[in-house]
């Protein structure tokens, strides 16, 4: 009985593999480069508002919340005038 589990398990993993790698991939979204960097400096102030709140240095956190303004103003406006070429 145990010979037929592997014998049927080893019949099925070629088909398996063949339907896995069949698929096809899917697009990549395009991101503007700026969109990236507002991404970053979002996750970059974030880090320095954590730290900041973690280690009690006020002017850390103030200074990671100017960081984060920044990345989201970056990023919105870069998806914005992405979407709008896009539509043109």
């Amino acid at each position: 009985m145990p010979k037929d589990a592997i014998k049927t398990i080893t019949l099925s993993t070629p088909k398996i593999l063949a339907a896995a790698l069949s698929k096809k991939k899917q697009n990549k979204i395009q991101m503007p480069g700026a969109a990236r960097a507002g991404i970053g400096l979002l996750l970059m102030g974030a880090l320095l508002v954590g730290f900041g709140q973690y280690l009690e240095r006020g002017a850390l956190s103030l200074y990671g919340v100017i960081i984060v303004a920044c990345g989201f103003i970056l990023y919105m406006t870069a998806s914005v005038v992405a979407k709008r070429r896009a539509k043109i």
